[in-house]
């Protein structure tokens, strides 16, 4: 098994809370030029929108594509429920897993948008510390190195700021066609 000692020890730590991260592009041209071409193959899928089966993987995607299809089937399930919709026609076939379940759950029940997306992004950190025990140099360390700059770059685009200047004016552009009826 290749070991990736130099690439790893040369990537900036990250924390859930950090601000400044490489983009995907810049982390994908470093590891092209330290590891094997099999291995950049699986670097590249590990694209959180690419969870279909059968894409070039190995165990530690496998298992998060498996988490993560769960997490998102079951918050299909809670929003088609709220909305007395069926859900099946939504569902992405999956083993499932049941812990996703329960933060799917918690993150639907949060008192903002905002705040059930960092409850998502935070157990999505949390399952991606479980797969990464016991991985320090390989290309099991680096797939999950991914995957949390991919969580990262999504809690980026959550700016509250921004959001609630949105929410005002589409808000006053609903009040204004209310008013003009």
């Amino acid at each position: 098994m290749a070991q990736y000692y130099y690439l790893v020890a040369s990537l900036p730590l990250l924390f859930y809370d950090s601000v400044s991260i490489p983009s995907r592009e810049d982390f994908l041209v470093t590891c092209r030029q330290h590891i094997t071409p099999r291995h950049y193959r699986l670097l590249v899928s590990t694209a959180t929108a690419d969870l279909q089966a059968g894409v070039a993987s190995c165990r530690i995607l496998d298992l998060w594509r498996r988490w993560e299809i769960s997490l998102r089937n079951e918050l299909v399930r809670l929003r088609a429920k709220n909305r007395g919709r069926d859900a099946e026609s939504y569902l992405v076939e999956s083993p499932g897993v049941l812990a996703p379940q329960a933060v799917a759950r918690e993150a639907y029940a949060q008192d903002s948008p905002l705040q059930g997306e960092d409850t998502l992004n935070r157990a999505r950190w949390g399952y991606l510390d479980e797969l990464e025990v016991g991985h320090y140099f390989d290309i099991e360390k680096i797939l999950v190195y991914a995957l949390r700059l991919q969580v990262l770059a999504r809690k980026a685009l959550f700016d509250a700021h921004r959001g609630r200047e949105l929410f005002d004016k589409v808000y006053s552009e609903i009040i204004s066609s209310v008013g003009e009826n």
